[in-house]
């Protein structure tokens, strides 16, 4: 086993078990009293998490392999000092590359060490009472790090950087983030997250079924996608699909179907991002818009009215459209284009 010293005291170690405990998807400190410190006054509640203040995502895919860092900001609200437990569902065939504490404005950055020592060092920092993650590989695909202490009223960062290779099917390469859907026990808060792809082929059609995300392309084959999230939402895995192609247009084929229901699919085109004024050719345009009453519901009709004026507002001088709205019948907006 390879050892490698650590600062500040902060030893980590993996450990593979054989028991899998049964968490939610996203990172969590499952908090338990302190046996090593000074009894609280009177008993206090545990939650059965605790609250994430913060969630940061930065990412950096270059050439399919994805590098991920995330910073996770916990919060103890009782009166007690913690000893919690950490998980993290990490992808399958990703290796983790840096775990960190922050211990007040110090961060302190463990290493790869054996079980036994680990361990024998683990126990003598905990008796001195300092700030140690005991990093361990929790079964597979989930690791596990015991944090202590965690102070009454404050806060815990961590951090936790790892590298996978993304797969591309048929020249679509999907990434995912595991924010859990309806997994959770914890109080989530704000969630941002960037992700920097980098690519020796054109980028296209990049597309995210989960978030809504801003994109900004630097070239062809470059470009940074971000994304934010409102505290007390309740968090879905984020997923984000790109396209590989040196053609005049990229397409690409998104389907899901649950067993014994019917199937949906995602077809996307998409031109190159330079494209010459003589190559472009007036197009007559046909939007289909759906006013029925199931449009009411979640802000579905504001979301298609932005989209319907979004196309429109996209459309050159030379072009032509009609729009055909629907509701049980059909009726065109003009009687041409």
């Amino acid at each position: 086993m390879p050892t490698i010293k650590a600062s500040a005291g902060l030893i980590f170690f993996l450990l593979l078990l054989a028991f899998v405990p049964n968490v939610g998807a996203q990172g969590v400190i499952v908090p338990g009293p302190c046996e090593r410190c000074p009894r609280p006054p009177r008993p206090i509640t545990l939650p059965p998490a605790l609250p994430i203040k913060s969630i940061k995502i930065e990412t950096k895919i270059n050439a399919q392999v994805a590098t991920t860092h995330i910073e996770q900001i916990f919060r103890n609200d009782t009166d007690a000092t913690l000893e919690g437990t950490y998980f993290f569902p990490i992808p399958e065939a990703a290796s983790i590359s840096e775990f960190a504490i922050w211990d007040g404005d110090r961060r302190l950055v463990g290493e790869v060490r054996s079980r036994e020592e680990a361990r024998r060092i683990y126990d003598e920092i905990v008796r001195r009472k300092r700030d140690p993650g005991l990093l361990e590989y929790a079964g597979k695909d989930l690791f596990q790090a015991s944090i202590f202490p965690i102070p009454p009223h404050s806060d815990k960062k961590l951090e936790l950087t790892y590298t996978q290779v993304l797969r591309a099917e048929s020249g679509t390469v999907a990434y995912r983030y595991p924010l859990g859907t309806g997994h959770n026990t914890q109080q989530i808060g704000t969630i941002s997250g960037r992700v920097e792809i980098e690519s020796r082929d054109p980028l296209r059609n990049i597309y995210s079924p989960s978030h809504q995300i801003d994109i900004t392309r630097k070239s062809e084959g470059r470009a940074a996608v971000s994304f934010e999230v409102a505290g007390g939402q309740t968090p879905q895995d984020f997923q984000l699909f790109y396209a590989l192609s040196k053609d005049d247009f990229g397409v690409s084929l998104l389907t899901y179907r649950e067993p014994g229901k019917d199937g949906y699919y995602l077809l996307l085109i998409s031109p190159k991002n330079e494209i010459s004024e003589q190559e472009y050719a007036a197009k007559d345009i046909l939007f289909v818009f759906d006013t029925s009453g199931s449009m009411a519901e979640q802000g579905k009709m504001e979301k298609a009215r932005a989209a319907l004026l979004f196309g429109i507002r996209s459309l050159r001088s030379e072009d032509r459209f009609n729009v055909i709205s629907f509701a049980g019948e059909e009726h065109l907006m003009e009687p041409g284009l």
